[in-house]
């Protein structure tokens, strides 16, 4: 007699089990840190935009056209929506202006040319110049005051003692 072959059931996904935890399958960790911040309420960007300094915080409201000192302390997510919906725009624009800029040296020689060095190294000194000029009788003046303070504490103190 011929044995017939019989094909096997597929098993559908809702028989196989789940993959164990060591099992990697996608990107388990942005998974679970994703599933914490729902859980906690916060998303990464608000917690980044928590961590920065009051002086990015400020950089950030102003390009946003958000009053940096009403705003400076507060944390993203107890701004309104359009609030956020500005800063997100702002740090939009912040991150492209900071990739205009990133292939480049950002040294002074880019901003300022030598001979724009030599002029204000110039300016400086005659200013510096002429404000010792300016300091002498100044020091002169204070010198006299002092003197006199102290001719009168030696008169009062003389009174004092008689």
């Amino acid at each position: 007699m011929m044995s017939l072959a019989i094909k096997q059931p597929v098993q559908n996904r809702a028989n196989i089990l789940p993959d164990a935890a060591n099992e990697h399958h996608g990107d388990v960790g942005q998974t679970a840190i994703a599933a914490m911040r729902q859980m906690l309420g916060k998303t990464s960007a608000a917690s980044q935009f928590d961590k920065l300094t009051a002086q990015q915080r400020a950089l950030v409201f102003f390009a946003a056209r958000l009053k940096p000192s009403e705003y400076i302390n507060k944390p993203l997510l107890s701004l309104s929506t359009n609030e956020r919906e500005a800063v997100r725009q702002s740090l939009i624009a912040l991150t492209d202006l900071g990739r205009a800029f990133s292939n480049m040296p950002l040294s002074r020689d880019q901003f300022i040319s030598p001979r724009q060095i030599a002029i204000t190294q110039a300016t400086a000194h005659s200013q510096n110049h002429a404000t010792e000029h300016q300091a002498q009788p100044v020091d002169d003046e204070f010198a006299r005051v002092t003197q006199q303070a102290h001719a009168l504490m030696s008169e009062f103190n003389y009174d004092a003692e008689h």
